[in-house]
C-alpha cells in the first residue's frame, strides 16, 4: 500500500464538523481499496490536507475524481515519524506547513526536526512527496512565528503555515 495526499484549497471554507466520508464516498473508496487516515483543516476552514492509503496513486485518483475532487493537489508520497514510544500524536498537532525541499528525500526534515525543536516545538508528522521536492510537515508550536523562526534557520522554503485541526475520519 502507497501513501497518497491530497492538499486543497476549500471555497466556501468549512468547518471540522463538515469533513465526513459519506456513504457514497465511502463505497468509491471501498471499491479502489482507499483508506482515509486522517485529515488536517486550516482555522479559516480554507485549506484542507488529506492523507490515504492505496494500492498506488491512481486508485486514490479513480476514487477521488468519482467524488468530482480536483486532482491538482493529489500526490504520492512517504511518512516520516510518529512510530517510536513517545512520539507525538497527529491529535497534537496544530500547525501544517508547506513547503519546498532541497530533495525529495525524508532525510531532509531532519534539519526540520532539529530546527523545531529549538523552538520548543515538535515535528509530528512528515508527508514528503516522491516525486517533487516539497512536503507538508505537521507540527505542534506554541505559535506560528515559532515554526517561521525554525524554518529560517533550514534549508526549507514555507509556502504556507497555517494554523490546524486534525480530523480523524468518521463515517456517516
Amino acid at each position: 500500500m502507497s501513501d497518497v495526499f491530497y492538499l486543497r484549497s476549500i471555497d466556501p471554507p468549512i468547518t471540522p464538523e463538515d469533513v465526513v466520508l459519506t456513504a457514497d464516498a465511502g463505497g468509491c473508496f471501498d471499491m479502489h481499496r482507499v483508506t482515509w487516515k486522517q485529515s488536517f483543516l486550516s482555522a479559516d476552514g480554507g485549506r484542507m490536507l488529506c492523507w490515504y492509503e492505496a494500492p498506488d496513486t491512481e486508485s486514490a485518483r479513480i476514487a477521488l475524481r468519482q467524488l468530482k475532487a480536483d486532482l491538482e493537489g493529489v500526490w504520492p508520497g512517504t511518512v516520516t515519524g510518529g512510530n517510536g514510544a513517545g512520539s507525538p500524536a497527529l491529535s497534537d498537532a496544530n500547525f501544517a506547513v508547506e513547503l519546498r525541499l532541497p530533495d525529495t528525500q525524508p532525510e531532509s526534515l531532519e534539519a526540520i526536526a532539529t530546527a523545531l525543536r529549538q523552538e520548543d516545538a515538535v515535528l509530528v508528522r512528515g508527508f514528503v512527496s516522491t516525486r517533487a521536492p516539497r512536503a507538508v510537515c505537521i507540527v505542534r508550536a506554541p505559535s506560528d512565528g515559532a515554526v517561521r523562526a525554525a524554518l529560517a534557520r533550514t534549508a526549507a522554503r514555507p509556502d504556507a503555515v497555517w494554523a490546524c485541526t486534525p480530523i480523524t475520519p468518521r463515517i456517516t
